[in-house]
């Protein structure tokens, strides 16, 4: 026996929502008897009345229902041709159709109205309770549809707008990024020309001199001090145009680097550095001796790390450099260790800083380890760096 305490109550928070629950019946009298019973209980749902299948259908296609109660025996079109009219039309097919009817509930009937789309039944006479919680139900179904339909449409606005936002801040930075990178090349660009003026003129100065038999020794000091400061401005504004050519050069042609050829050629190339420091070099490629990728970009970041792992070699012994690679992540993990000074724990997030320089007593500009830095991630990979202050460090670059 159903009691009041088991029931769903009828009343709902609709809010704002309409709801519309169309009510078919040939009898009308059927119609009222059946809205007075319903209605007792929630006065924000609205009752639409219709007398026929013809009148169902239109108004079924007219307005937003939120359930049907169908009369099954009814003259002309009947309740199971209403129903499979309305599961054939877009619009309708997916409103819950509740067939009310006085037949026997024998399972021929059951099973007829289910196929015709039926989503449950009430049979004639009418239980008050079990007609107003079946009803209740859908009610809550369909209001929490609507709810659900509300908030995937705010959702959808708002990662509408998200992504209109990071569209334009991503078109901001581009932007910023690409002045920046314009105005450092510009700079390197444009400012190589009174560099190459303050030469020629010491080069002048030191031949007129010559010429005019004048003593140099009193002004060797000093035009050495200017000379090292030309060369030293230099330097930095090749770094700042190697800078810029890396952030333009993302897309780099690939191809196949051999890690060992890379490393001579490098090698070579700093041979007196290599000399000067009586530095030993050991590597490893066995495990993985080459991989596609930009031989220019790749040479770079060798030529940085193991041309630093040398000037930061620790005066208490030669300099010992160790390079290997392996099979990571896809890619390939090339390893770059020393033995030389190392950093103070707090100094080590600085270390990819540009134009930061850690040690004072080497000679450079510190943008090498930016430009590796910038290199590695235009081409999605990552650096790593660990230090240990008076023991040296090691950096480990996952390439893709």
């Amino acid at each position: 026996m159903i009691t009041d305490q088991h029931l769903t109550p009828l009343a709902l928070d609709s809010g704002v929502q309409p709801v519309k629950i169309l009510l078919v019946d040939d009898k009308q009298e059927n119609l009222v008897s059946l809205e007075s019973l319903l209605s007792k209980e929630d006065e924000n749902i609205t009752y639409l009345f219709a007398n026929s299948g013809e009148e169902a259908l239109k108004i079924a296609l007219q307005e937003e229902l939120a359930l049907i109660l169908l009369d099954v025996q009814m003259p002309g079109m009947n309740g199971y041709e209403v129903a499979r009219y309305l599961r054939d039309i877009s619009k309708t097919r997916d409103i819950p159709i509740i067939f009310v009817t006085a037949i026997n509930e024998q399972d021929a009937h059951v099973i007829e109205g289910f196929e015709a789309g039926a989503v449950d039944f009430l049979f004639k006479p009418l239980h008050p309770y079990i007609t107003k919680a079946k009803v209740s139900t859908f009610v809550k179904f369909y209001l929490q549809k609507k709810e659900m339909e509300r908030v995937n449409k705010l959702t959808l606005e708002i990662n509408q707008e998200l992504e209109e936002r990071v569209k334009e801040r991503t078109k901001e930075l581009t932007r910023v990024n690409k002045d920046l990178d314009n105005f450092v090349y510009t700079a390197s660009h444009d400012l190589k020309a009174p560099i190459n003026n303050i030469e020629g003129l010491m080069k002048a100065l030191h031949e007129t001199l010559q010429e005019k038999n004048l003593e140099l020794s009193d002004v060797a000091p000093i035009m050495g001090m200017i000379n090292d400061s030309v060369q030293r401005f230099k330097n930095t504004l090749l770094d700042l145009t190697e800078v810029a050519k890396v952030q333009y050069e993302e897309a780099a042609g690939k191809d196949t680097a051999n890690f060992k050829e890379i490393l001579e050629d490098v090698k070579l190339n700093i041979k007196d550095l290599i000399k000067g420091y009586e530095a030993t070099i050991i590597d490893d490629f066995s495990q993985a001796p080459e991989m596609l990728f930009s031989k220019k970009n790749l040479r770079s970041i060798i030529y940085n790390l193991v041309s630093n792992s040398i000037k930061y070699s620790s005066p208490d012994r030669k300099p010992e450099i160790k390079i290997a690679t392996t099979p990571a992540e896809g890619g390939v993990l090339l390893t770059v260790q020393d033995n030389g000074l190392g950093l103070k724990k707090e100094d080590q997030a600085k270390v990819f800083d540009m134009f930061k320089r850690l040690h004072s007593h080497v000679d450079g500009t510190g943008v090498g380890l930016a430009i590796v830095k910038r290199i590695v991630e235009n081409c999605d990979g990552r650096i790593e760096f660990e230090s240990d202050l008076g023991k040296g460090s090691i950096f480990r670059i996952y390439l893709k």
